[in-house]
């Protein structure tokens, strides 16, 4: 399957180059949307794009300087990324509902990389260079179509590693809340803790007194909103503009507080309440961002973890409201839209940008009909630079810190969600909480690096044990057969006497290669017996204990009082391996199948005694699959037989020698009228078409291969019996002579 995907992305990429000159406009178009969808913009949509925008606007300034707090940088640098992610969005954005922008937890891992590389390099030179990198392999994988990467991130360690950021902000921002001085919210969240239970004999009681109020009238809108504004639009917009209303009032009453301070001995003012204070205005000049090579390296790894929390938490916002929106967006245009606007941020001042949930959601709330709303959006943090900076000066510390809190804590998932985990999947439950925790108390790349990493792994151990299971076929439905252990509803009767039948629910593989092999033997010696030679024990070698292990084997089976010998169960004369549901098959696979097929021979007797029946059968075998193991002579190309061929046997007018005979006269004719036919395909043949292996009538090295397990159970029956017309009984009971009853044949 890789494979053949592979060669098809191989061919569509060179087939892509050949074409590319013919094709710049029309990717030129695919690359930019807006050249679609403005032509056809329709001017009602105008009023929901306009009112869409200016509400993210309001909510976007507040929280743009909020999060450059959080990120180590002053306040402008969270508005640089704001504008500039909203407007090149408007342009090569597929999705209506997504605005990007600085968020809550690309604000808090480009804040431990800008404290990790303190003292080397500016905190702006940081985020820059950061935002550069993040964009230039965002980019790389939206060109080179890489999306699938994406495949291997969980949504459970996504939950797990937001949740503890948004954790982790809230009790960083803690301190400056209750204005509890001189406390550094960029260590541990323990020390943070620590450190302000030791020093909260010294906090700043107006400090406190905002930030509580602030805090309270933040919920209290909320929940008054949710009560009864439920439905009309203009009381919703009033929780929707909440933090740009809280904003104002506690600047309003700062710039009351701290209008005439007081001066220190150096002429300094005292301000009562701790405030941003000066903000500049305007745009900074573009500068290149530039990092030596052992810095690079240095922090490369929390690059890496940058550019995968910016790339997942974008899809997973933009394909969420794709899906409750019912449009869809391009995963890649996506990607390539992010890089790009990052990379120019990166020139600009500002930080890693992403989707927001938040804002995103207020968007979809506000009825957006385009994209065009975030150009508005855009263009109004454009103003705030230039014309509000001023007003910002008397923002009080402990407003922004309530406004922070607030709008993460949505972002922390409530314990029922864990719960749900826990229900479905044990190990889905583990790895989210393996994100959360080592986010929380270590870091967030590590939170990242630890949930995927142990989501790897649990993915990789089901790859190498795999579930495998023994079917027995229902007692009133003899054509369907289930793996009783699982399904205790109907009542079942084990195949006929010296049948296996096996089915593995996994791709044929060396991780799981040995596994299987072993598996599929230790079930073969409960059920049946050995076929061969019993060896003397001067014969048998000093390390062989396998009459042990069979005795074990078969307690556990049968029951640890039972006393099962040989004499109480059948010879092995036919295995079925149903593989239905495994889609590939690599050589350590193919290999295994090839030595448990050897070793199933010998226990069935084959070796000591050449015309001993048996006979393996595959079933449900996919196409690409099936090539291989016609490639490794395993089985041989298949040849369509009819059903018919039971009730003519069961006459006893012809043979298994003539029907496959019969078979394969048809197919070289049908072959030489059509040499453009599939000899893969099968052939239905009324209520159910069987597939048998042209060649000799018992095929000691090739396989049979069928479509059902009915097909292949009747196959090894018809085939058995026409062994014992000529060469005499197979392995039955010994009791019953190894004849075979023909009534566990089932006719169609």
């Amino acid at each position: 399957m890789a494979d053949r995907q592979l060669k098809q992305f191989g061919h569509e990429f060179v087939s892509w180059i050949k074409a590319f000159p013919r094709n710049t406009p029309r990717y030129i178009t695919e690359r930019l949307p807006i050249i679609k969808w403005l032509p056809k913009y329709n001017p009602q949509w105008a009023f929901r794009d306009a009112v869409a925008g200016v509400t993210v606007a309001l909510i976007v300034v507040p929280q743009g300087m909020s999060y450059a707090k959080i990120a180590g940088l002053e306040v402008q640098h969270g508005l640089y990324s704001a504008y500039i992610g909203a407007i090149f969005y408007c342009f090569m954005g597929t999705s209506k509902d997504l605005t990007i922008g600085p968020t809550a937890v690309i604000s808090l891992i480009t804040g431990e990389l800008v404290t990790e590389l303190a003292g080397r390099m500016s905190a702006p030179a940081v985020a820059a260079i950061s935002c550069l990198c993040v964009g230039a392999f965002t980019m790389a994988l939206g060109i080179l179509r890489l999306g699938i990467i994406l495949d291997f991130f969980p949504t459970t360690v996504l939950v797990g590693y937001t949740s503890g950021a948004a954790a982790t902000i809230v009790i960083q921002q803690i301190p400056k809340w209750l204005g509890v001085p001189n406390i550094n919210n960029r260590e541990p969240v323990y020390h943070i803790i620590i450190k302000m239970f030791k020093a909260i004999a010294t906090l700043s009681w107006l400090d406190l007194t905002f930030g509580i109020v602030s805090f309270i009238a933040l919920i209290a809108i909320g929940l008054a909103v949710d009560r009864w504004g439920r439905g009309r639009f203009a009381i919703q917009f009033i929780k929707i503009s909440r933090f740009f209303i809280v904003t104002v009032l506690a600047t309003v009453l700062s710039f009351v507080v701290n209008h005439n301070p007081e001066l220190n001995a150096k002429g300094d003012p005292i301000y009562k309440l701790s405030i941003l204070k000066k903000v500049p205005s305007g745009l900074p000049h573009p500068q290149v961002p530039s990092v030596t090579s052992e810095i690079f390296s240095e922090i490369a790894p929390k690059l890496f973890a940058i550019s995968l929390a910016v790339i997942l938490e974008h899809i997973a916002i933009g394909k969420a409201f794709a899906r409750k929106n019912r449009y869809q967006i391009d995963t890649n245009q996506e990607l390539l839209a992010l890089g790009l606007a990052n990379v120019t941020a990166s020139f600009f001042g500002a930080y890693a940008v992403t989707g927001s949930f938040s804002r995103s959601a207020v968007k979809f709330q506000c009825g957006v009909r385009s994209p065009f709303a975030g150009f508005v959006t855009g263009a109004l943090v454009l103003l705030a630079l230039f014309f509000l900076t001023p007003v910002f000066f008397y923002i009080p510390d402990a407003a922004l810190s309530a406004v922070i809190m607030v709008a993460v804590s949505v972002l922390i998932s409530p314990p029922s969600v864990f719960i749900q985990f826990y229900k479905v999947n044990l190990w889905d439950f583990l790895s989210s909480q393996v994100a959360l925790w080592v986010t929380i108390f270590v870091s967030v790349e590590t939170g990242i690096a630890a949930g995927v990493g142990f989501s790897l792994l649990v993915l990789l151990f089901r790859v190498a044990r795999p579930n495998f299971h023994v079917l027995r076929q229902i007692k009133d439905r003899p054509d369907v057969f289930i793996d009783a252990t699982l399904d205790n509803t109907f009542e079942t009767v084990s195949a006929p006497h010296g049948v296996l039948v096996f089915r593995i629910e996994e791709s044929t593989t060396f991780p799981n290669s040995e596994v299987f092999k072993t598996w599929v033997l230790d079930e073969t010696y409960k059920y049946t017996r050995f076929g061969g030679h019993i060896k003397e024990t001067s014969e048998k070698l000093w390390s062989d204990d396998m009459a042990v292990h069979v005795r074990n084997l078969r307690k556990i089976a049968h029951g640890p009082d039972s006393n099962v010998t040989d004499d109480d169960l059948p010879k092995l004369r036919a295995v079925v391996f149903d593989f239905s549901a495994v889609n590939s098959i690599d050589s350590t696979g193919l290999q295994g199948l090839f030595d448990l097929r050897d070793l199933l021979k010998d226990y069935a007797g084959v070796t000591d005694e050449p015309l001993t029946f048996f006979e393996v059968h595959f079933v449900g075998i996919q196409s690409s699959v099936l090539h291989v193991l016609e490639m490794s002579g395993i089985t041989r190309p298949v040849a369509p037989i009819a059903l018919q061929k039971v009730e003519v046997l069961d006459n006893g007018t012809d043979s298994s020698d003539e029907i496959i005979s019969e078979s394969a006269d048809k197919k070289k004719s049908h072959n030489n009228n059509n040499n453009n036919v599939d000899v893969h395909n099968h052939t239905n043949i009324g209520s159910a078409a069987v597939s048998v292996l042209g060649g000799s009538p018992f095929l000691k090295e090739e396989g049979l291969v069928h479509l059902t397990v009915r097909d292949a159970v009747d196959s090894v029956l018809i085939r058995s019996q026409s062994w014992e017309k000529d060469h005499g009984p197979v392995g039955g009971k010994e009791s019953d002579s190894g004849s075979i009853d023909k009534t566990d044949i089932h006719y169609v």
